[in-house]
């Protein structure tokens, strides 16, 4: 939530494009009223994005997750709507007009993995502990081994922790910009792809019939349909060649996405092999407010896999509300850990100095 009011503070273009094309849900649904619907549907870096959608209450995690989610439909939708509904040999036709709308892609795909890369880093940057934060410092063990998914270097310069016992997993505000790890854990973008095709094949708009206002039924010519629900390509009901031509183009860009903005966890793992390989003779895990998003899931598997006595690690989760409870619980039967002695709860209130 933080980053995101940074992001409307210095680049709510970012925002917009993450809130329109981003998540599973409709992008009418998307927001809580319809003049901010029409307000961000509307293409152009000096409109305002509106602050109150969606994702404003969203926590690190779901944000993670939703930069998965690139919304197939909702971009073929966009463009379709968009397209001129022209011939290559027509006079008035302009590429200019036909490249526009995808151009609106690839403006996506920028904002949200350059541009976000770079403002996050800067963000990071911003972070500062408010005064009088030393009353709300945790005890932490000097001799433990920290990995650290936060960026901050809080570790180092407020609880004195040798730089020799942490490992910044993605990264720490010290190096480059651009460098930090930010992402998504959607390793394989075939599987997904399939995934999603399966999950909405039997959607009623996805039917090779529909049905038009008059009762009258005719050949489905949605563009999102014609992409990757038509069996026979050439028999698609594509109106013009145009629409046959973008959809080559905008599928290029979304493969584009997917392909800058993953968080590689097995690469990352595999760099970092020597850190996960040393904990096989560890006793004890402490997490300390982390939202246990599927995102980082792997680096926990890891652990599990290098610790000689696995059944024997006890597990100790930091847990703020009841629904962290839950997500702690989901965690566990993830990894087979056994919800019985060796999974301790308590807040991070319980641990201050």
């Amino acid at each position: 939530m933080d980053f995101r009011n940074y992001l409307l503070k210095h680049n709510d273009f970012v925002v917009k494009m993450f809130e329109l094309f981003f998540g599973p849900r409709s992008m009418m649904n998307n927001f809580d009223d319809y003049n901010d619907y029409l307000l961000c549907l509307q293409y152009g870096r000096k409109l305002p994005a509106p602050k109150n959608t969606w994702a404003k209450d969203y926590l690190w995690k779901d944000f993670e997750k939703y930069l998965s989610e690139l919304n197939r439909e909702r971009i073929f939708d966009f463009v379709d709507e968009n397209l001129p509904r022209l011939y290559e040999d027509d006079e008035n036709f302009s590429y200019a007009e036909y490249l526009g709308p995808i151009d609106i892609v690839a403006d996506v795909v920028s904002s949200c993995t350059f541009e976000m890369q770079y403002l996050f880093h800067r963000w990071i940057n911003t972070i500062h502990y408010k005064k009088g934060f030393r009353k709300n410092m945790l005890y932490l063990d000097p001799n433990a081994v920290y990995l650290n998914f936060n960026y901050t270097l809080f570790l180092e310069t407020e609880y004195n922790i040798s730089r020799k016992h942490i490992l910044y997993i993605h990264g720490d505000r010290r190096q480059k910009f651009g460098s930090l790890v930010l992402g998504h854990n959607v390793e394989d973008n075939e599987v997904a792809f399939e995934e999603w095709v399966h999950k909405h094949k039997n959607r009623r708009r996805y039917r090779p019939n529909l049905k038009d206002k008059k009762g009258k039924y005719f050949a489905n010519d949605k563009l999102v349909y014609l992409a990757f629900f038509l069996k026979d390509m050439k028999k698609g009901n594509w109106k013009n060649p145009i629409r046959y031509y973008a959809v080559d183009h905008i599928e290029e860009r979304l493969e584009n996405y997917y392909a800058k903005n993953i968080k590689h966890s097995n690469d990352i793992i595999d760099h970092n092999l020597g850190f996960f390989e040393s904990l096989n003779d560890l006793k004890e895990i402490t997490l300390l407010g982390h939202s246990l998003g599927d995102v980082d899931f792997p680096y926990f598997k890891a652990i599990v896999e290098n610790v000689r006595n696995v059944d024997d690690l006890i597990w100790n989760f930091s847990y703020y509300s009841d629904n962290d409870i839950k997500n702690i619980r989901r965690f566990c039967r993830h990894l087979n850990i056994p919800q019985g002695k060796n999974v301790r709860h308590f807040k991070m209130s319980d641990i201050k100095r």
